[in-house]
Formats: C-alpha cells, structure tokens, sequence
C-alpha cells in the first residue's frame, strides 16, 4: 500500500482522512505469469495499480497479437476507455512476469473520488501524464525509426528489455522479431 500512497502523494499532498479513504478502498491481488486480469468483450469493472511485475496490453488484430501497453511497476492500468464508458473491453491485460496489484473497483472507485477531493485531483493529473505519454509514443512512431525506439526503451524501461519477450517487444516497438533481433545485436 505504501507505493501507491507515495505515487499518488507525488501528485496531490494527501492527509489522514485521504490515507484511511485509499487504504480501505484498494484490495491487495497476485496473478500468476500469463494469467489474464481483464479480457476483451466483457465489461470493465477494475483499476489495477502494479506494485510487482510486468504487464502487457494487447488487441488482436488481422490475427495477430498487437502490444499496446507494457506496464511497468508504480503504475495505474485498465482499459480506461470502456472503464469510463462502461462498454465490453477491446483491450487484453495479461501478466508477463507473476504480478501482485492493488485493486479497485468502480463502485469504490466513485466513491473514494467523492470522499477524497486530494485523491480525485491525482488521478486527474495522472490521466493527464498518460495522455502525455500515449501522445509522446505517437510522435516517436511518426519521427524515430526503429532502432532509435529501441534505443529510447532501452534508455527508458532497461526492465522491460531484459524480461518481455522478442515477439512482445517488437510488437510494442512496431517491428518484425528479426529486425528486432538485428537491432538488438547493433546495438550491443
């Protein structure tokens, strides 16, 4: 609980009632490697925030697997469209390595949101980050080639290079595993 108290506290100073509203609305989760945590066309009813572990994101599409997201520890994740919108999910959010999250569930979520303003302001500049971040992966998909994404999640997320599969990789990166494998030997 301490990590997700120090991350949220890093956007928004809580106090005690803030505190005791979070530690009694989060419940503490394991999954084990490639177990499931949310699968597409069913109803998104969850926020998960990883304490351990990896995540990836994924959708099918032409019958192939597409990496979207590889998440990382200290960070929030769902299909936060269909959350909001309450729609069947398109996203897949399977566990990579064992992972343990703390979880939240819409009904408590709402109502943490209304009994903590501070929490409710957090999560709103969280949102913004991220957007920030999807907004910045756009631009490196549009400007950087591939070898110089590797290089910038190399720089960036060392862990996720060391413990996500090839296949993974270059499907979050947008390259084919042998090109990837190419660039892996360039630069090392």
């Amino acid at each position: 609980m301490i990590q997700l108290i120090n991350y949220v506290n890093s956007y928004a100073k809580l106090n005690n009632s803030d505190l005791s509203y979070i530690e009694n609305s989060f419940i503490y989760e394991k999954f084990s490697k490639n177990e499931h945590l949310i699968s597409s066309r069913k109803k998104i009813n969850s926020i998960y925030f990883l304490l351990e572990g990896i995540v990836k994101g994924y959708t099918h599409e032409n019958k192939k697997i597409v990496v979207n997201h590889l998440i990382e520890p200290n960070n929030f994740f769902t299909d936060f469209n269909n959350f909001i919108s309450k729609e069947y999910s398109k996203e897949n959010y399977q566990a990579i390595t064992d992972i343990h999250v703390l979880t939240i569930d819409r009904q408590r979520f709402e109502s943490l949101q209304e009994k903590s303003p501070v929490f409710s302001t957090a999560i709103h500049k969280i949102v913004q980050e991220s957007l920030v971040c999807k907004t910045q992966r756009l631009h490196d998909f549009q400007l950087l080639n591939a070898k110089e994404r590797y290089i910038k999640l190399l720089r960036n997320s060392p862990t996720l290079v060391q413990n996500v599969s090839v296949s993974d990789l270059s499907s979050y990166l947008g390259i084919e595993p042998s090109s990837l494998s190419r660039i892996r030997k360039q630069v090392f």
